[in-house]
This record gives structure tokens, sequence and C-alpha cells, in this order.
């Protein structure tokens, strides 16, 4: 093969042994469930979403936003606040809370049980709160199964 018709990148190499043990850091990060489900519960919820008429079948598109305050002697500053909100990023528990809620607001909102959901979960520390708060975005897609009657609006 001539030299310019090759790909571009590293060729093969050779290796004379691959190596016995590898070391793998990672970092895992989990908040206490007892108090995230506490924190959750009390937690101010904003829903806002509808359905469409795809293909003939109804498909919602809505989002979440939930506002969770932290106890009082949450770091507010400093390096243990980024520490707190990198945690809280990384916490797959926080994560799936967030979306069981927001799979409820939308089932709500739908008028009857959702498909399997797409959601993209944004989250982090809430930098413009008065007190030390989570502020969690999840973005949901979900078809709808089985139409049911609307609950009326009060």
């Amino acid at each position: 093969m001539p030299l310019r018709a090759r790909l571009p990148g590293p060729g093969l190499a050779k290796i004379e042994c691959p190596p016995l043990l590898q070391r793998r850091r990672v970092e895992l990060v989990a908040c206490s469930a007892g108090r995230l489900c506490a924190l959750f519960d009390h937690a101010d919820v904003l829903s806002e979403g509808s359905t469409r008429n795809e293909g003939g079948a109804l498909v919602y598109y809505g989002s979440t936003s939930l506002l969770v305050a932290l106890p009082p002697d949450t770091p507010r500053a400093g390096p243990l606040e980024q520490a707190l909100d990198r945690a809280i990023t990384l916490d797959p528990h926080l994560r799936l809370r967030a979306l069981r809620v927001a799979q409820r607001e939308a089932a709500a909102r739908a008028g009857g049980p959702l498909g399997p959901l797409q959601a993209e979960i944004r989250c982090g520390l809430a930098p413009r709160a008065s007190a030390a708060a989570i502020a969690l975005t999840v973005d949901v897609t979900a078809r709808v199964l089985v139409r049911t009657a609307r609950p009326s609006r009060a």
C-alpha cells in the first residue's frame, strides 16, 4: 500500500508483554439516602409540558425544575462548596430521585401512563438562592401509552 493511501493516525505497534496489573482510580460519591429523601419531600417543584400528536401517537414534551433546600450547616463558600457541587453532579441516587419526580409530574400532565422516558438532567448548587439549595432541571420526552381523561385543573 503506498504511503499516501494509508489512513492518518498511528500504525500497528508491537508490544513485548502486556502489564500484569493496571491501576484505575474512580471517584464515587453518594448522599445519605434518608436525609436525601427528607430533602426531596420538601422540595419546590415546578413543571410544564404538554402532549403533541406525532405520527398517530401522543408524545409528551416537558420540563420539571426542582429546588431542594439544603440544611443550614451546608457550606456556602470555598473548597467545601466546590466539593459539594461536584458530589451533587456525580451522585446517581440524587439524579434518580429527580427523574422519578419528573416522571410523576409528566404522567400527571400527559393524562395517562407513559412509555419509556428520554430525559436530560442538569444539576448543581443554586447560585442565586437565598439559602443553600440544589437546583435540578429534568427535560422529559415520552410516548403516552393510553389516553385517559385529563385531570381537571382547579
